[in-house]
């Protein structure tokens, strides 16, 4: 027979164990930095949209249906960077993706 331990966990308790286990796994997670090739991946989706003057719902679409080349983005597990220097690059190649800001 085996032993059985319960425990009397509190919510809180409960949701702060599973974002340290996450964590403590996503440190575990290989990068390729290879990708990379000293480019500066640092705007956040929102970031990149807001740099566009769109919305992230579009960034995604557009991401999705290879709009926004796979250069100019990478993906670190769930989060998604893009390189302002590509999407700029990429904007002056296509201008139909930036929309002004003036009316």
């Amino acid at each position: 027979m085996s032993k059985t331990i319960i425990y009397g966990v509190s919510k809180n308790d409960l949701q702060q164990f599973a974002i340290t286990a996450v964590n403590e796994y996503r440190k575990t997670e290989l990068i390729d930095d290879s990708s990379l090739n000293g480019e500066d991946y640092n705007l956040t989706q929102k970031q990149a949209a807001k740099f566009l003057n769109i919305s992230v719902t579009t960034i995604i679409e557009w991401r999705k249906i290879g709009k926004i080349p796979r250069d100019c983005y990478v993906r670190y597990g769930t989060p998604i960077f893009y390189s302002k220097k590509k999407l700029l690059d990429h904007g002056r190649k296509n201008p139909d993706l930036v929309k002004s800001s003036r009316r």
